[in-house]
């Protein structure tokens, strides 16, 4: 008995871990959203989004992060399913205890936030990983190198009369690119599937990355996907307020004279960082 007791409060113990690793990065990611509301044609938000996708240290994060998501959510189901084991019947008189009133929304709010996580990882990580087709942003410096090195080629004479082909079609394909295929600042060709991404960069170029920016307010664009948002947001401003609390209950830090302070903390957090997080897509949708 002993044993099983100590496994449930180390489970415990790793949810309020995990879940207090997760606040600290919410900001953050709060703050690099905030990013794509700058009118200059998502050049910071790429700049962000590059450093994320090619810093190590960035990627070993991502590892980690995506590795407590996943875990943070296996062991809160099943502490969920053996809480309901340990007590099938029901209290004939409602636990009207702030704690308990708070535990019955974790399960429905959680089970929203993640079937939120499991679309947005299709529409934007999938993407990243190469699991589904999205949008695509390449650097203009990368293609001109990439030019000039086959063109150079061609005066000595190396291209076969396929290749030639491709690299006339290439050089018609940029003289007549569309304005909304080119940056603000001209650095980037953006918003290509990978059709044109071979079309105006060659078959065998693969310095692209996925334009996050564009697909983001493509997405943004659409009332009902802003909606799901939303929601989400709504079911994560009722998670965090329970949850902040919780993870000082767990580690026994609630002492009585700080209730009010941890209270006032959980509410403000539980405000801030969904307000922050719905802004975005409002921003865009009331901005198209």
């Amino acid at each position: 008995m002993k044993l099983i007791k100590l496994a449930s409060i180390t489970k415990k113990l790793c949810i309020g871990a995990l879940g207090a690793f997760l606040l600290i990065f919410l900001p953050f990611h709060m703050g690099m959203n905030f990013c794509i509301l700058r009118d200059d044609g998502g050049e910071w938000y790429r700049n962000v989004c590059h450093f994320m996708g090619t810093n190590y240290i960035v990627k070993v994060f991502e590892v980690i992060l995506l590795a407590c998501v996943l875990l943070h959510i296996v062991v809160t189901i099943i502490v969920t399913i053996e809480n309901y084991k340990a007590r099938p019947v029901r209290y004939a008189v409602p636990n009207k205890s702030k704690t308990g009133s708070g535990s019955k929304y974790m399960a429905v709010t959680g089970g929203i936030l993640l079937v939120f996580l499991i679309i947005h990882f299709v529409d934007f990580y999938f993407a990243k990983v190469g699991l589904v087709e999205g949008k695509y942003v390449v650097k203009t410096e990368k293609v001109e190198q990439a030019f000039q090195e086959k063109a150079m080629k061609m005066q000595q004479g190396q291209l076969k009369d396929e290749d030639l082909q491709e690299l006339q079609a290439q050089y018609m394909a940029i003289q007549t690119m569309s304005q909304d295929k080119v940056s603000k600042d001209r650095k980037y060709f953006v918003n290509l599937s990978k059709e044109e991404v071979q079309k105006y960069c060659g078959k065998e170029f693969k310095e692209y990355e996925p334009d996050f920016y564009n697909m983001a307010k493509l997405k943004f664009q659409s009332p009902l996907y802003v909606l799901i948002y939303l929601l989400a947001f709504i079911a994560l401003a009722i998670h965090l307020y329970h949850g902040v609390a919780s993870i000082f209950q767990t580690f026994g830090l609630n002492v009585k004279k700080y209730t009010k302070a941890i209270d006032c903390f959980a509410l403000i957090y539980a405000i801030v960082i969904p307000l922050g997080f719905a802004l975005v897509p409002l921003f865009v949708f009331l901005t198209k």
